[in-house]
């Protein structure tokens, strides 16, 4: 999910995942998933639907279209992805083989003898998870009653900029403009962590459209962006930090104050997760001359911290039990310090690996290799070792911090009441803190706060976290 919405997901997991892995016998590591070539078969046709279960306990969705020519397309609709190109899809016996060149990945399994269902493995990176596909006649759709749908009672215009800063960088988003004489009060919507759309999309739900459709009634302008390499944004993100994202929304801003629409001295910003970090790091700057801001489920802690408590309660979540949450929590205090501190990807690698009490990283299994993977790259390293504090005590516009109090990945006891504390000691008298009872990260009403309900909820946005966002901004814009 990251596309989820979300810090980092499988790194929230992480610690279950090794501290379940076999130890003296384990099989040596397998190979990157190769590039298949499509061996002899006979080609499959229709449409399979099915899920794999992620080590954290999330399903993820996918959909197989086979063109009976050998190959075919494939969705993953809870990441907004759709129409990508399968390399081979083929059948032998009841042997089947299904793969994808990018990304690269391969289904392998049998087929049941009247054809209307896949079992087997689908491996990717090294890793290998069990996967079943029925056969259906179009892909199922989710229930989400939220998402506004046209025609709206405002105006709607594609915008597209640069980010004058970082080279290749061109932004593009929806650019919401209230009925009535403006300029109007505008708020920039920046997405949590990992590649988001403009709509923040997650298992079909559209949080920042669903915000940006109620703001637009209550005559506030916004405008949200697709993430860089995400729709019809550009940039290079192998390197990219929460710092380079930061830029991005300064070139939000900066746009949006050429915008005759928009009230250039009432641009305020709402940022969602790792978007609630990066709000203050902009807003910190006096010469943005951000208006206001609210943070949704943003950290007041290192991200190392998030992190330990977000992998814990995820476990907790999913009924895994205190041990193993605790065990996470040990797994992590060995491993964090490492990836935060060794620059060099494979040293960091087989450093982690030894403070598991293993000779170096080959002796890893290939998923837990997968998930260690993530903790090296540039974007993880700096939101491990990155504290938002001194950012947040420089924010002196008004600030609304909301938790829900049931989220798992920015745990509202661990971040809340650090927030408010550095605003409120820094001399910020226009701070609203609130922890939202039956909430999760998304802002759901949820039984356990786990990731695996995410999907399954209908409710996108709870309105009473809508009402008081809309509400709040107004009185302060108007």
């Amino acid at each position: 999910m990251k596309r989820i919405l979300i810090l980092s997901l499988a790194a929230a997991c992480l610690p279950a995942a090794l501290a379940q892995k076999p130890k003296a016998k384990t099989k040596p590591q397998p190979k990157p998933t190769p590039k298949v070539k499509p061996a002899a078969g006979v080609p499959l046709t229709g449409i399979y639907e099915g899920a794999i279960t992620l080590p954290n306990t999330l399903k993820l969705r996918m959909a197989f279209h086979f063109d009976g020519k050998g190959a075919g397309t494939w969705d993953s609709p809870d990441q907004s992805a759709r129409g990508l190109k399968l390399a081979s899809a083929l059948a032998t016996g009841a042997n089947v083989t299904v793969t994808s060149a990018t990304p690269p990945w391969r289904f392998t399994g049998k087929r049941s003898t009247d054809g209307t269902s896949l079992t087997g493995a689908f491996e990717q990176g090294g890793a290998s998870l069990e996967m079943s596909l029925k056969k259906v006649a179009q892909v199922s759709t989710l229930r989400r009653p939220q998402t506004p749908k046209a025609p709206f009672p405002y105006k709607t215009t594609e915008v597209s900029f640069p980010n004058p800063t970082e080279v290749g960088v061109t932004l593009a988003g929806t650019l919401n403009i209230p009925t009535g004489n403006g300029p109007f009060p505008c708020a920039v919507f920046i997405t949590g962590s990992g590649q988001q759309d403009r709509d923040e999309t997650l298992f079909q739900h559209k949080p920042f459209a669903v915000i940006a459709d109620d703001l637009a009634r209550q005559g506030i302008a916004s405008l949200r962006c697709d993430d860089r390499m995400v729709g019809k944004s550009t940039g290079d993100i192998t390197k990219a930090t929460s710092a380079s994202f930061a830029t991005d929304i300064e070139a939000t801003v900066a746009f949006l104050k050429t915008r005759p629409e928009v009230n250039a001295k009432k641009i305020g910003l709402i940022g969602h997760s790792e978007g609630g970090l990066i709000a203050p790091m902009v807003a910190a700057k006096a010469e943005n001359g951000i208006a206001f801001i609210v943070m949704l489920a943003g950290p007041g802690v290192p991200g190392d911290q998030v992190l330990i408590e977000q992998g814990a309660a995820v476990i907790k979540a999913a009924g895994m039990g205190e041990a193993v949450a605790a065990q996470a929590r040990a797994n992590q205090a060995k491993l964090l310090p490492i990836a935060k501190t060794e620059p060099n990807p494979q040293k960091a690698l087989d450093a982690m690996a030894k403070a598991l009490g293993l000779a170096d990283s080959k002796a890893l299994p290939a998923s837990a290799v997968a998930q260690l993977q993530q903790l090296t790259n540039p974007w993880m390293r700096y939101f491990l070792r990155y504290d938002p504090a001194p950012n947040i005590a420089r924010v002196t516009c008004p600030v609304l911090a909301l938790n829900g109090e049931k989220d798992t990945q920015v745990l509202v006891t661990q971040n809340l009441p650090v927030i408010e504390k550095l605003l409120k000691d820094a001399g910020n008298k226009e701070v609203t803190a609130i922890s939202l009872p039956g909430l999760n990260h998304l802002f759901q009403h949820a039984k356990t706060g786990g990731p695996s309900e995410y999907g399954q909820l209908e409710e996108t946005f709870s309105p009473e976290a809508l009402k008081l966002i809309s509400e709040w901004i107004v009185a302060r814009t108007k």
